[in-house]
């Protein structure tokens, strides 16, 4: 009786998030009503560095470069068979800088598609918001980066599946390197669309298990707040210059406005995103090295992000000084500007590793009189035959999302129980604040 409830449970959030991602997407292919209030408008540019940009050829992946002034943009609906429906009232050019604003008589549409075109060259973005009348939203900047995301997204469409992925996931995690490796290769393409629908529908799954604790309110919270802060991320980016370190910036602050402005504690979205990340590298095992590690990077720098912000939360409620909190938010930058750089997966491990280093040697300070019970249960999690070597061992490969979640939950209620056991003497407080930290430092 007690699994039936739990499958019941489990179905119902799923159906919960499921439904408001088919809404989201499927706004597209409905007909939105006709604005009778004034027009909607997007704003946009072209990226370029000056009044040349990189750019895509129309009838394949040729990358060339065209000039950004007087390329014609269009809004479009992407149909159910992958074309374009052009929903502008008319094509307007872009000017010398390469911007733009069209205008649409639709209203309560989002992920509709900006297209430039200029000769032989075409650039395509996704829009986010949803377009209001009588209200200006924004295009992030149109590039080669995002005609591939575009790309990718229309196939969704035209496969059925746009109702599984966030379009913005596509914007989020294809940096221009992935972008690189994926564009145009179809075996690339397809590979990461299945790995990206596992790691989301993992997400989904995950958010139903009684660990997690969230009701429909709170899952609709976290929903609503990542609808504002897509909108909000697009008008950073095409606000923000073209560097790399810019539009990381932007999407950092987007995660970090659905930490903030959801209902659901940060150390869940950790815990959540930490499960999408292996979903989506078991499932791209047999992606090519350097497209696996770029997108790979993608997902950690994202993730590493929101384990700082719950790290953070978690030593706060233990009751550190601003310093021993300095260090771990510094621990955290390290752990960010080593995965940037890393050349290969393993370095990665090993930066988590150091991270976990730091994490453990700050908790022994802010918690001195239980030091060495602290040092004892790390040691138990991590020995052989321990609760981080039956993650490992479970997790191996694998692509069964049952699998992978419940591998998840087992390590994180043995670590729970194990730092119960051991912060004998501590407050409630501090033995709550000391599981998560113990859990967010050794999940990894």
């Amino acid at each position: 009786m007690l699994n039936l409830k739990k499958h019941i449970v489990r179905l119902l959030f799923s159906a919960v998030i499921t439904a408001s991602l088919f809404v989201t997407a499927c706004s597209n292919d409905d007909n939105p009503v006709d604005s009778t209030g004034g027009t909607a408008k997007v704003a946009g540019r072209i990226s370029s560095g000056n009044s040349m940009a990189k750019v895509l050829s129309k009838t394949g992946n040729t990358e060339t470069t065209a000039s950004v002034q007087g390329a014609v943009v269009v809004l479009a609906q992407v149909q159910a068979d992958g074309s374009l429906k052009t929903v502008s009232n008319q094509s307007v050019q872009t000017d010398v800088s390469g911007k733009f604003v069209v205008e649409t008589n639709l209203s309560g549409a989002n992920n509709l598609v900006v297209v430039a075109t200029q000769g032989a060259a075409e650039w395509k973005a996704i829009v986010s918001a949803t377009v209001q009348s009588g209200s200006t939203v924004y295009a992030p900047p149109l590039s080669v980066e995002s005609t591939t995301e575009t790309n990718l997204y229309i196939k969704l469409v035209s496969q059925g599946r746009a109702n599984n992925i966030d379009a913005a996931d596509l914007k989020i995690l294809l940096s221009a390197q992935g972008a690189a490796h994926i564009g145009g290769n179809a075996n690339a393409e397809a590979e990461f669309i299945n790995a990206l629908q596992a790691q989301s529908q993992a997400t989904v799954q995950a958010s139903g298990n009684s660990y997690f604790g969230l009701s429909s309110s709170q899952i609709q919270a976290m929903l609503h707040a990542k609808a504002e802060a897509k909108a909000k991320l697009d008008a950073a980016l095409y606000n923000s210059g073209d560097t790399e370190d810019e539009a990381e910036n932007d999407i950092n602050e987007y995660d970090g406005w659905v930490c903030t402005n959801s209902s659901v504690n940060a150390k869940v979205h950790a815990e959540l995103m930490r499960i999408g990340v292996t979903t989506f590298l078991n499932a791209t095992a047999s992606m090519s090295a350097n497209g696996r590690l770029a997108i790979a990077k993608s997902f950690y720098k994202r993730y590493a992000f929101v384990l700082s912000i719950a790290m953070k939360q978690q030593f706060q409620a233990a009751g550190a000084s601003d310093a021993q909190i300095s260090s771990v938010n510094s621990a955290g930058s390290s752990l960010y500007a080593s995965i940037k750089t890393s050349n290969d997966l393993n370095q990665i491990a090993d930066a988590f590793a150091q991270y976990h280093s730091t994490v453990k040697a700050q908790l022994k300070i802010t918690l001195a009189s239980y030091a060495n019970a602290i040092e004892t249960t790390d040691t138990s999690i991590n020995t052989t035959a321990s609760a981080k070597t039956v993650l490992s061992t479970s997790l191996g490969g694998t692509i069964s999302l049952d699998a992978i979640i419940n591998a998840y939950v087992a390590f994180f209620n043995s670590v729970k129980s194990t730092t119960q056991v051991t912060l004998v003497g501590a407050t409630s407080t501090q033995v709550s604040a000391a599981t998560q930290i113990m859990i967010l430092a050794n999940m990894n």
